[in-house]
């Protein structure tokens, strides 16, 4: 799983300048990314200007060359850092380049809402499918359609026969053994759509080996991907052992970076943002419907209830009678921890996805049970600190984490891990639930960020969709909105409470009568227009000032990622070059290079998808040198 790099839904704090993008770390020496997309004295239309203007609205810089990128080829491997918005490039370049849809994302099941909050944000009105074990593909649904790596054989058939226009498969390391069933299903689908755009998401592209990349590979259609035994030998150090083939290793990795020039595009949080800052991500995940609604339920009937008898402090707020309020706090309490109980599963898959990345993780809840479930899963590479851990032991176990490479997660209640302690080696902060005092999240975020943090702080809060969860998110977003108001020198103070006397002031401004269904069956929509309406509440009570980010970021857009887009939606780019044979100089191959990927007529890149030719062509292009003895400009 992955955050999505939103303005308003990724919150940046103490912004400056962003850089100019670049676009991987991968070789010392290379031209910029839209130096390579076309030469630089290519004419670019005003037209696809316009376009690439339009299309750049609320990205930051490195969102923008990465749509160029997306943009330039039907069929690609996007590797950013986990926080860099992989997710909006997606849908941004796959709406444009297949515009009638339909489109189809396929990924865990833990960010399947996630998708579809993205797809609304990017696409407001979009229609939106998702599909579950026992929800089916819709027939004859042009709009998105999201489903999960783990139902994709139980639905193969009606994938198969729908027309999709565009295939987003997500976290694609999930398919990183290309004998795996699930593997073969993705390629299944993007054999019987052989027109369709692929987009490859990953984070993590070579999670242990670069065998795994091999899958990626096949499902964007690429040369490396036609003979794994040739990739093996190649770059996997493959020996054989008398019984078979062993592909654990690693060779030629320098030449491996080069050939992945054109079809993988990665870049780090630190190459491409200018913010040591925090950016902070609110994860939409499924629980069970049952914990969702059932808990959920509970804390609006009773807050109903306590409402009635409700009177106003001195500030005007509505707040319920004591007794009522006591047991409204005991009832929320329940509803919170099974609900976070619900969400570990959907933590532990995206801590591991921080882990496969190199990252060390720190996650914080209220709740000592799923604290320990958290500690329990990732065993000795985990530490716990709770507030039965003795003050002697604290220490120790921060030391730990602090030094010990080994040591990879640090499992923290929120308020006996939030404070005091120093968590910098740490730039990954994963909330597994929401607290209602704000001030909480903000202390616990700094264990990261703090003096001696050099790199950008990542913090993903998890989010139970249709929970009580989303209205604690909203009331934390805008507090958090107010507080950097005053430290702006925008606003002069923040209103005093926390969410729960939010929570309760709002319930007197809810529509009369949304308690009341006249149909029992009515319930489930009753309760969907409860949380809606509470965030709009939440939104206009916070009065919180409006988000100038994305005209900000808008303005200072560096020309050369605009050129990139313009370029790329000018249309496709390739030129010919000629190499002539080392056996026999009477005959010659023909080379075609298309956005930095290159092929070769000759017979060995036929059978392998690479050769000589090409591999000494590719390495001068994405170098800047000169050409190689032997090939020439056709």
């Amino acid at each position: 799983m992955r955050a999505g790099g939103l303005p308003g839904e990724r919150k940046l704090l103490r912004r400056s300048a962003p850089l100019w993008c670049k676009e991987s770390n991968m070789t010392s020496k290379h031209p910029k990314l839209s130096e390579r997309l076309l030469p630089p004295s290519a004419e670019v239309r005003e037209e696809a200007l316009l376009r690439a203007e339009r299309l750049a609205r609320g990205l930051f810089s490195h969102q923008v060359e990465g749509v160029a990128f997306l943009l330039a080829r039907r069929r690609a491997i996007l590797a950013d850092d986990m926080g860099l918005g992989k997710t909006r490039q997606s849908i941004v370049a796959l709406v444009e380049a297949a515009p009638a849809g339909p489109w189809l994302v396929v990924c865990p099941a833990s960010v399947k809402q996630n998708w579809a909050r993205e797809i609304e944000l990017a696409q407001p009105g979009a229609a939106v499918h998702i599909v579950g074990s026992s929800q089916p593909p819709l027939e004859g649904h042009t709009g998105w359609t999201i489903v999960n790596y783990d139902v994709l054989s139980k639905h193969q058939q009606a994938l198969d026969d729908a027309p999709w226009q565009g295939l987003i498969f997500d976290e694609a390391h999930f398919l990183k053994n290309h004998l795996s069933k699930r593997s073969k299903l993705a390629r299944g689908l993007v054999d019987g759509h052989p027109d369709a755009i692929v987009h490859c998401l990953t984070g993590t592209p070579l999670t242990n080996r670069p065998r795994d990349l091999f899958p990626l590979l096949q499902l964007v259609g690429h040369p490396m991907g036609r003979s794994f035994l040739s990739f093996a030998k190649r770059y996997c150090d493959a020996t054989h052992n008398g019984f078979g083939w062993v592909t654990d290793g690693a060779s030629n990795l320098k030449d491996l970076r080069v050939e992945l020039h054109g079809v993988m595009l990665r870049r780090t949080k630190d190459e491409v943002l200018d913010l040591p800052p925090k950016v902070r991500s609110w994860l939409s995940v499924e629980v069970p419907e049952t914990t969702a609604r059932q808990e959920t339920r509970r804390v609006l009937d009773l807050l109903l209830r306590a409402g009635g008898g409700a009177v106003s402090n001195a500030a005007g707020r509505r707040l319920a009678p004591q007794g009522e309020r006591a047991r409204l706090l005991a009832t929320l309490i329940r509803a919170r921890l099974k609900i976070a109980k619900a969400k570990v599963p959907s933590t532990i898959e995206f801590v591991q996805g921080a882990l496969d990345q190199g990252e060390k993780v720190i996650v914080f809840t209220s709740f000592d049970e799923p604290a320990k479930q958290l500690a329990t899963h990732f065993g000795e590479q985990a530490v716990l600190l709770t507030g039965a851990t003795r003050q002697d032991r604290r220490q120790k176990l921060v030391d730990r984490f602090q030094s010990d490479p080994d040591v990879r997660v640090f499992v923290a209640n929120l308020i006996a891990g939030g404070v005091g302690i120093n968590l910098t080696e740490a730039r990954q902060v994963v909330f597994n639930d929401l607290d209602w005092v704000p001030a909480n999240h903000w202390q616990a975020e700094d264990r990261a960020y703090r003096i001696g943090q050099t790199r950008t702080v990542n913090v993903s809060y998890m989010v139970a969709a249709g929970t009580v969860d989303e209205f604690v998110r909203n009331a934390l977003t805008f507090k958090a909105s107010l507080v950097e108001a005053v430290v702006e020198g925008t606003r002069e103070d923040v209103p005093d409470g926390d969410v729960l006397q939010l929570l309760e002031h709002l319930v007197g401004t809810l529509s009369p009568g949304i308690a009341t269904p006249t149909d029992p069956d009515d319930r489930d929509q009753v309760l969907d227009r409860w949380l809606h309406e509470l965030a709009a509440a939440a939104r206009a009570d916070a009065d919180a000032p409006a988000d100038t980010a994305a005209p900000a970021i808008l303005r200072d857009l560096p020309q050369d990622a605009l050129l990139a887009l313009a370029r790329a939606l000018g249309g496709p780019v390739s030129r010919s070059y000629r190499a002539t044979s080392s056996s026999d100089p009477s005959k010659h191959y023909k080379l075609e290079e298309d956005n930095g990927d290159v092929t070769c007529s000759c017979p060995g890149f036929e059978y392998r998808g690479a050769c000589s030719h090409a591999r000494k062509l590719k390495a001068a292009l994405s170098s800047g040198q000169d050409l190689p003895n032997g090939i020439t400009r056709d």
